[in-house]
């Protein structure tokens, strides 16, 4: 499986602009996941069950992304991931959420600490161009395995 990670926004953009998304591709079919509020028109109010939604990315063009190719221990634990409770929340936007999945899966931090502590789509874009400009990576070409930290993760949510 090859996990990725990105963001809809350059580097300048607005501190409140853009988003940010994962995917996963299992065998040549990639979904998408991202995190979106209840409250956001795009998404049906589903009251007390995860803000982790499928497919509402697809169409998004991304500025900024990074791939990684996950071993069976990571891949069982992103899928154990994408099933915990997670919820959206100022202080867990889409931009911490999907930090924070390739952080726990991966162990690489791709940051999106923005000023005052908030985590954004464009601090996220800013990270991953960072890292891609020292260690190129496509979809075809991810990043490869170089140790698998999934015995100190979690699988529940903030």
């Amino acid at each position: 499986m090859i996990l990725g990670i990105h963001s809809n926004v350059s580097e300048d953009a607005g501190y409140t602009a853009g988003h940010a998304w994962i995917s996963i591709t299992r065998k040549g079919t990639t979904t998408l996941y991202g995190l979106w509020p209840d409250a956001h028109p795009r998404t049906i109010d589903n009251g007390e069950k995860s803000d982790i939604r499928i497919g509402l990315e697809i169409g998004a063009k991304a500025k900024a992304s990074r791939y990684y190719l996950l071993s069976d221990a990571q891949s069982k634990h992103f899928e154990a991931l994408m099933k915990a409770n997670v919820s959206w929340s100022y202080t867990h936007t889409c931009a911490a959420w999907a930090s924070d999945v390739v952080q726990n899966v991966i162990g690489e931090d791709v940051d999106a600490d923005d000023y005052l502590g908030f985590e954004t789509p464009r601090e996220l874009t800013q990270s991953i161009n960072k890292l891609e400009k020292r260690d190129p990576t496509s979809r075809l070409s991810p990043k490869k395995l170089t140790k698998n930290p999934a015995t100190l993760m979690q699988t529940s949510g903030r």
